[in-house]
């Protein structure tokens, strides 16, 4: 018996998929987890997929045949057979124990998987919090401090982003080597708090989120945040655990401080990164007379010498950095001037840009 679900174009399906399929791991220890659950209701079709600790929904405003099963199939073989479908009208459909995806000239059948191994996430209803932000100002939110998060940290708690809510929505990211953080105004009256939000959440909302401003409504319980805008509902587990005070790590007293063109750093760091020592990609920055010179050398005798100039008339101050925490802000920020402080006190630098406070970088010095 052949139950139909709906008719609709190739495209409308193609989005949902590849929204949903983005969690989708190519290996799972549970093999489940490589599947996409299919609904359709009143409003259309819905896709679901998780990894137990990310749960994402994309929704279609497709007209349904109907109340049909839920049905369980390969999320990567969905999407692949879907994008190599011809771009006309798609049917899918129900056959015993098979996904049936046809146009006019093809029928492709696919395996089901069991509905009753399938996890969904249970969100958490007690003590929900509520933020309301615009799409576009969340998603440059994250994307300023994103490559300051922690990857696989055995201080778990630093291998995502701290979100804190009050009369700012500020993001804050530490690997125990850089810190970056940033804020965004929130409108109306917001309960204070915070939370910390997995690496591979805040990347997925990189991905996801819309450069627009239209709205997405936050949900915060205990153990989850819930995050939707446009045709999507994503939802992610917290990380428990106490986030370090940042604030004391941000250096307090400088003995250099100097405006730099961003672009002109910028090209200046990828020439010398090309000769850093593979492992430790140090080089040493030297700000004096008016000059900020950055030198570069490797175990082969090779060396970068490179000098621009600055607005500095103070006294000599050289300091040793990693240089991809130096390229990471100065390719992420994309205002035209950076200012930059050094502290040899605190064996560290403090960048930002002038005349803004919604962003500090602290990149922490390398020890001669």
């Amino acid at each position: 018996m052949i139950i139909d679900i709906l008719k609709a174009r190739r495209d409308e399906l193609l989005r949902p998929l590849q929204v949903v399929c983005g969690i989708v791991e190519r290996r799972h220890t549970l093999p489940v987890l490589a599947n996409v659950l299919i609904s359709t209701g009143g409003d259309g079709i819905r896709f679901r997929s998780t990894d137990l600790d990310l749960e994402l929904v994309a929704s279609e405003a497709i007209e349904a045949n109907g109340a049909s099963p839920e049905v369980l199939v390969n999320a990567r073989k969905l999407l692949d057979v879907v994008r190599a479908m011809p771009d006309t009208e798609l049917s899918l459909a129900v056959s015993d124990k098979h996904l049936l995806v046809r146009s006019q000239s093809s029928r492709i059948q696919l395996q089901l998987a069991n509905l009753e191994d399938y996890p969904l996430t249970r969100f958490d209803e007690d003590n929900v919090r509520q933020v309301s932000v615009n799409a576009g100002d969340l998603k440059s939110l994250l994307y300023s401090i994103h490559f300051a998060m922690g990857d696989n940290d055995v201080r778990y708690f630093l291998n995502g982003a701290l979100l804190t809510t009050g009369p700012r929505l500020t993001a804050v990211a530490i690997d125990g080597h850089r810190l970056a953080t940033a804020s965004i105004s929130l409108a109306g009256e917001t309960t204070p708090g915070e939370m910390i939000v997995p690496r591979k959440a805040a990347l997925e909302l990189i991905r996801l989120l819309p450069d627009d401003a239209s709205p997405v409504k936050i949900e915060i319980s205990t153990r989850y945040a819930k995050f939707a805008f446009a045709n999507i509902a994503f939802t992610c587990k917290l990380i428990e655990g106490r986030y370090p005070d940042y604030r004391r790590v941000v250096p307090t007293r400088f003995e250099a401080a100097f405006s730099v063109d961003r672009q002109a750093l910028l090209a200046c760091l990828q020439r010398a990164v090309i000769l850093t020592y593979e492992r430790f990609r140090a080089i040493r920055c030297i700000a004096d007379g008016g000059r900020l010179t950055i030198c570069a050398s490797n175990t082969e005798n090779e060396e970068s010498v490179e000098a621009m100039e600055i607005d500095y008339s103070g006294k000599r101050v050289e300091l040793s950095f990693n240089i991809r925490y130096l390229l990471d802000v100065a390719t992420t920020l994309k205002t035209d001037r950076l200012h930059v402080q050094f502290s040899t006190t605190h064996l560290g630098a403090l960048i930002c840009a002038p005349g803004r406070d919604d962003f500090q970088y602290v990149v922490m010095a390398l020890r001669n």
